[in-house]
């Protein structure tokens, strides 16, 4: 069944695998994203078919697209038409190749992010109550999982291979290879 809805909304998907195409600057980076989403799909590896696949049955890789594509005005706004981002979904900031939403509701406001971020479900990365050195959003290093619920806000910097437990409320810096856990937070591993 999911095939024959897949050949129907193929006229749908025109306008966003055109995107797709059109967007040099971007295409391998969504390409390390659909490759983060494989797991989810029937497919073994990144294709047009695969890109299709997430954009017809994985809601947040919508948004994740989408937000990729943000400078291919007219091809991006087209595609939307057909196959809907979520509103529970919000993107800014610059986030790196390999980019995973868990779940449909979440707020993604870093000032940077590197590579293969996944976020959970209810989780919030936001600007805090006061700017320093005119940044006011967290920085995030790379392969970074950011757990339910969690929040992350301010002028902090996480660093690179951290997991942040579900609920934990970080407002402070975490170092590479750690776990931060609880609100409020508290390292309870660092590896080596």
């Amino acid at each position: 069944m999911k095939k024959i809805v897949q050949w129907i909304l193929i006229i749908f998907l025109i306008p966003a695998d055109l995107t797709y195409f059109f967007s040099k600057t971007m295409k391998h980076i969504i390409d390390k994203d659909i490759e983060r989403y494989l797991n989810g799909t029937p497919y073994k590896r990144v294709s047009v078919k695969a890109l299709n696949y997430l954009l017809i049955y994985t809601k947040a890789f919508r948004n994740i697209f989408y937000y990729r594509t943000r400078k291919s005005v007219i091809l991006r706004n087209i595609s939307k038409l057909f196959i809907r981002p979520l509103a529970t979904i919000e993107i800014e900031g610059e986030i790196g190749e390999g980019f995973y939403i868990a779940h449909n509701y979440a707020v993604i406001h870093p000032e940077k992010a590197g590579k293969n971020l996944l976020v959970g479900h209810g989780v919030t990365i936001g600007k805090g109550s006061d700017p320093v050195e005119g940044r006011a959003y967290p920085v995030i290093g790379d392969n970074v999982s950011i757990s339910t619920n969690a929040v992350v806000f301010g002028c902090i910097t996480i660093g690179n291979n951290v997991r942040i437990g579900a609920g934990a409320v970080v407002n402070k810096d975490v170092p590479d290879n750690c776990t931060a856990v609880g609100n409020p937070f508290r390292i309870i591993k660092k590896e080596e």
